[in-house]
């Protein structure tokens, strides 16, 4: 995908690295200043460019925000893996107050409405955080939770505490493919179509994730993905 085909996204500018931590191993977490007035849907994305910094290869990246605008600030996670691009080495090197810019919003993992239950799962917590984080309050209707990890769960400490003070939250740590695919045929059979199904992660496993709710019956327009798109 090219940036030129990305359609609807709006020129925002440029804005202030905060600052940038690694919790652990290979993750990374970035937080922006932001505007007053700037604003996005949680679950959406920004195109992330460094105009400051000498990139090979690809130019731009997709981070999905793992933040709410009420918080005054954009937050993403990543990660480098064992080969870590020319952008990303940029990008995690910044220094307080030097500048990214962003153009966005735009993505489709958003809250469809006010009362259907919520499955969430996908090893791409980052967008889920955000959804998440609009609903860590809501008690009137139940919130499924499936996070998958081989190792470590970023922002885990939070999401466990927003767990607990909501006890129409129940969250499910899982450590494996096999164990997540037992979990989640085991919401799609109790909720069904009454709730949404909200994931994200890499391409391949979404498109497992959507063949297997549908083979337990549940509508395509219930299931709601989000890919990585500029995971590298």
């Amino acid at each position: 995908m090219k940036l030129k085909d990305i359609k609807g996204v709006i020129n925002r500018g440029e804005f202030i690295v905060e600052s940038i931590e690694n919790p652990h191993d290979d993750y990374y977490t970035v937080k922006i200043k932001i505007d007053a007035g700037l604003t996005w849907v949680p679950g959406e994305h920004e195109i992330f460019t460094l105009p400051s910094k000498k990139i090979e290869g690809r130019k731009y990246r997709l981070f999905s925000i793992a933040s709410i605008p009420e918080k005054g600030f954009i937050l993403v996670g990543t990660r480098t893996r064992k080969e870590i691009s020319s952008f990303k080495q940029a990008l995690l090197t910044m220094k307080p107050n030097e500048k990214v810019a962003l153009r966005g919003p735009f993505g489709w993992l958003k809250i469809q409405d006010e009362t259907s239950p919520i499955v969430m799962s996908g090893v791409g917590i980052t967008p889920i955080r955000a959804l998440l984080k609009q609903v860590e309050i809501n008690t009137n209707r139940p919130i499924e939770l499936v996070y998958s990890s081989s190792g470590y769960y970023l922002f885990g400490e939070e999401i466990e505490a927003i767990a607990m003070n909501n006890p129409m939250i129940q969250l499910h740590k899982m450590a494996s493919r096999k164990e997540t695919a037992v979990k989640l045929d085991g919401v799609a059979e109790q909720y069904g179509n009454a709730a949404y199904y909200y994931n994200s992660g890499v391409t391949a496993i979404m498109r497992s994730v959507k063949k297997q709710y549908m083979e337990k019956g549940i509508k395509k327009n219930r299931i709601i993905s989000d890919i990585f798109l500029g995971a590298k």
